[in-house]
């Protein structure tokens, strides 16, 4: 009989989070994954781990903090997949984006870096000349200047689940790969039968479910469900050609978008557009229209047409869950959503950066639960 403290459904980067996190405490713990680990949104991403430094344009200063804390910690578990990465944004005239104020948010930064020991430099503004010696791309499009800042770049996502199926195994978890989940009952006298699509049974005393946009694919007993967030398709355009083979470059579009190019593997990654979710396909597909759309207002926020379809060798696209939608796109969640319930939570995620401190605030629901069911062995 398969018999864990912990089942956990799903094994992108959230899961394989809560996974070690848990395992960690003592549990013992069971990943089950519909295909291979962290194979759909948590690989399609634009592979940056950010600090946070946007946050302090809406004073959250505490989801600043997480971020760099998390971002300090990664790049320390993980030297060899990740790499700084130098980033640049134009300034603008007036206003929260202009130079004083960035200066006095990228003072406050560099001191939030040090309080979590962040390798990383501190931001600063620079010239416009010193903007276009950096980057060509930014040629007559940084007339006040520009924010220089470093954040950290993946050279390899799979590098980074390795890492964690590594550090999961090494403390005893099993992770099933291409093994769906069914459904999910509550058993009797206390814990869940978890069913995958094979008949095969696992028998937990607690579960949780990653699945994200997938929630809806298992069975759930309705009194055990949380609320369901509205949904958009976020992707990225993979270009053979390199807009910056060195920095990642922010420019702002029409109606307050903002684009990001990285370098990616001897081109560069641009992103991202999100677009509501209406048809509700899994895995999630992109049109040729959508494409055709993004290369537009992307082009047109380079003052020129610098991309061209055929430049396009890939696009990489994720499900990420939303507040509403508005005027200047999806408005996303900022912070995940946790819902907990005699033993089951579920785990609406929106970050990747965050996954570990998001892994240890879910443990701790599951700890401090009612039931008191989490501790022990089945």
């Amino acid at each position: 009989m398969n018999r864990y403290d912990l089942v956990i459904i799903g094994g992108g980067i959230s899961g394989l989070g809560v996974a070690e996190a848990a395992a960690g405490q003592g549990l013992s713990v069971a990943v089950l994954e519909a295909s291979t680990c962290c194979s759909q949104t948590s690989n399609n991403t634009l592979r940056i781990i950010h600090g946070g430094f946007r946050y302090l344009q809406s004073m959250s200063f505490l989801r600043v903090i997480r971020s760099l804390n998390d971002q300090t910690e990664l790049l320390r578990r993980c030297p060899g997949a990740l790499r700084p990465l130098a980033c640049l944004m134009p300034l603008a005239s007036f206003g929260l984006k202009s130079r004083i104020p960035v200066s006095i948010a990228g003072l406050a930064y560099g001191l939030l870096m040090k309080l979590a020991g962040s390798p990383l430099p501190p931001p600063e503004t620079v010239s416009t000349a010193a903007a276009e010696r950096h980057s060509t791309l930014l040629r007559g499009k940084a007339p006040h200047g520009a924010l220089r800042w470093h954040d950290a770049l993946m050279s390899d996502p799979n590098m980074i689940t390795e890492h964690l199926l590594e550090r999961c195994r090494t403390r005893g978890v099993t992770v099933y790969e291409n093994t769906p989940a069914r459904a999910i009952q509550q058993r009797q006298h206390g814990g869940f039968n978890v069913i995958d699509v094979v008949g095969t049974v696992f028998q937990a005393r607690n579960v949780v479910n990653t699945l994200g946009p997938w929630l809806d694919t298992i069975e759930i007993p309705e009194r055990l469900r949380g609320p369901r967030p509205l949904w958009c398709k976020g992707f990225n355009l993979i270009s053979s050609r390199p807009l910056d083979a060195v920095h990642g470059v922010a420019l702002q579009g029409s109606e307050g978008r903002l684009f990001f190019c990285v370098p990616r593997e001897g081109g560069s990654a641009i992103g991202t557009w999100y677009i509501p979710h209406e048809e509700q396909t899994l895995p999630p597909r992109i049109s040729e229209e959508e494409i055709s759309i993004f290369l537009k207002a992307f082009n047109a926020a380079l003052g020129e047409q610098v991309l061209h379809r055929e430049d396009i060798v890939a696009v990489d696209v994720g499900v990420l869950p939303m507040k509403r939608n508005a005027p200047a796109g999806p408005q996303l969640l900022g912070n995940e959503q946790i819902h907990e319930r005699e033993g089951y939570i579920e785990v609406i995620s929106t970050k990747y950066t965050t996954f570990r401190s998001q892994a240890t605030a879910v443990v701790r629901r599951l700890t401090s639960s009612a039931t008191g069911s989490v501790s022990g062995t089945y």
